[in-house]
């Protein structure tokens, strides 16, 4: 009956940032990972030869990632790459460097459609804020807090409460007249996406993404090592079935397998409405906001065809120009569902994702990983031909990732001339997969849904989900902070390991 200061369900960027923190400063901690290895969203995996970044391709810092792992002892044990950005489609092909070069292949795209430099002079002013506030490499408040520096924000408060809603980038994108091209601009990324999240991606495409070299699983693979090396306690292919309590304290944690593990605090870095539903139980919680987390909009999920294929990575790079390519074949804007057609992937944006050089122990000389990327849905087709996702998968649910994968490449061949004949390996990761490598409901990539009005945590008072009706368990990871991603997920462990060891959590944060 060995007992730990803290024991983390999930090794996801939430997890492993707050069991790193908690085993820094002497605490005996316990992390509790499903898969086989830590990474969560942003696992990789090698099959026949070849690597590929399982579900998050690249991430930005935003000031808050690269502070966090510094402070950890950790940011220069990898070689970070900036990530480059290229978007075609029928009419225009221009890579995100400059907003300069932006607007200047839109409008020559677009050669009479005057309110592009109008919606691009407030996604600048928004660029300002986040340049001004939150450089890549230290955000002011996590190392220098201060009052001074908390009231620096205060003028920009008017812009943000516009900025933070859909309804204004609706108004806003309303200054473009070609009605596709007002339609891409309002509705692409994740479903009713905040302008400032529109407006902000444009920084970051420009300024802001990056990869560790060896991938995204060599970054995780470090965050674990140092972990044990601290003393910690890593158990992997261990899935916790249920967090035990007596009164309002969390008392141990039971698995699939049987095992009981017994701890003095517990962090929950996993999926919030699989703690609601199961491993904590509704009981627990108020029957309103039982209510609440069962009907929250999460956001969307995505299809990923890995592609192994005989091209080398210099000719791949020269095809591609970036390491994220994204193709439009049209300007229509698709949020897959139970309802969509059978076809509705072949009619999406695509995303093409390379990194050769980054990464060149990826796949054999003369050969390349590819990574194709687009929204779906867990419910389409009957959850993909399953009809139950806890049951077996039928020849229809192959069937259809075949027809996924082919619809996909075909789409990259515009980029790739003659890229299916090419191709030495395929695998698809359907969102079915995602649930059930991550346990993320219906394979959701980034946590609850990006419009605030549908998020549990974004207006007074609901502004996270640290806490829990037990007083020693606390909540990390991208369901509780808005919006989800790699950025909330980190520093969500940040604090939660403050608060987990007594800390209080706004000293440095």
């Amino acid at each position: 009956m060995e007992k730990y200061d803290i024991i983390i369900i999930g090794g996801g960027m939430g997890g492993m940032t707050a069991a790193n923190a908690c085993a820094k400063r002497g605490l005996k901690t316990l992390v509790l990972e499903q898969n086989h290895h830590t990474g969560g969203n942003m696992s990789g995996f090698r099959r026949k030869g070849f690597y590929f970044d399982g579900g998050d391709q690249s991430f930005e810092s935003l000031g808050i990632v690269f502070p966090i792992l510094d402070e950890l002892g950790l940011l220069d044990k990898l070689r970070w790459h900036k990530a480059r950005f290229r978007m075609v489609s029928p009419d225009f092909d221009f890579r995100v460097d400059s907003f300069q070069e932006v607007e200047e292949a839109l409008q020559t795209a677009f050669p009479g459609e005057k309110g592009i430099p109008v919606l691009f002079r407030e996604v600048r002013e928004v660029s300002r804020f986040i340049e001004s506030k939150m450089d890549p490499w230290s955000f002011p408040l996590l190392h220098n807090f201060s009052i001074s520096g908390l009231a620096s924000m205060l003028p920009w408060l008017p812009k943000l409460r516009r900025w933070l809603s859909f309804d204004y980038r609706v108004k806003a994108c309303s200054v473009i007249r070609d009605p596709g091209l007002q339609k891409w601009f309002t509705q692409i990324g994740y479903y009713h996406m905040p302008f400032i999240f529109f407006a902000g991606f444009w920084h970051l495409w420009m300024k802001d993404y990056w990869y560790p070299e060896g991938g995204m699983q060599a970054f995780h693979d470090l965050l674990a090592e140092n972990f044990t090396q601290l003393g910690g306690d890593l158990r992997c292919n261990t899935r916790v079935e249920k967090i035990e309590h007596q009164g309002s304290r969390a008392r141990s944690v039971r698995t699939e397998k049987g095992e009981v593990f017994y701890g003095d605090s517990f962090i929950y870095a996993g999926d919030y409405k699989r703690l609601v539903g199961s491993i904590l139980g509704p009981e627990v919680f108020k029957p309103s906001f039982v209510k609440k987390i069962e009907g929250a909009k999460l956001t969307e999920s995505l299809v990923n065809v890995y592609l192994g294929v005989s091209a080398g990575t210099e000719e791949l790079d020269e095809r591609l120009g970036a390491q994220h390519v994204f193709y439009f074949p049209n300007y229509d804007v698709i949020f897959p569902s139970s309802e969509s057609p059978e076809d509705v992937h072949g009619r999406m944006w695509l995303t093409l994702n390379h990194f050769g050089k980054e990464n060149p122990n990826a796949a054999a000389p003369g050969q390349s990983s590819l990574v194709l990327q687009t929204f779906s849905s867990y419910d389409w087709r009957d959850c993909w031909g399953i009809g139950q996702a806890a049951g077996p998968r039928p020849e229809a649910y192959s069937r259809l990732k075949e027809r996924v994968a082919a619809e996909l490449t075909g789409l990259a061949e515009n980029l790739v001339p003659g890229l299916g004949s090419r191709v030495l390996y395929t695998d698809v990761g359907t969102p079915i997969s995602s649930e059930r490598f991550s346990l993320n409901t219906g394979g959701s990539s980034g946590g609850w849904c990006y419009d605030g009005r549908e998020s549990p945590v974004y207006r007074f008072p609901f502004l996270n989900l640290f806490s829990t009706p037990l007083r020693n368990l606390r909540a990390c990871g991208h369901y509780s902070l808005w919006p989800g991603g790699v950025i909330t997920a980190a520093l969500s462990g940040k604090i939660v390991a403050n608060l987990s060891s007594g800390r209080k959590p706004l000293k440095k944060l």
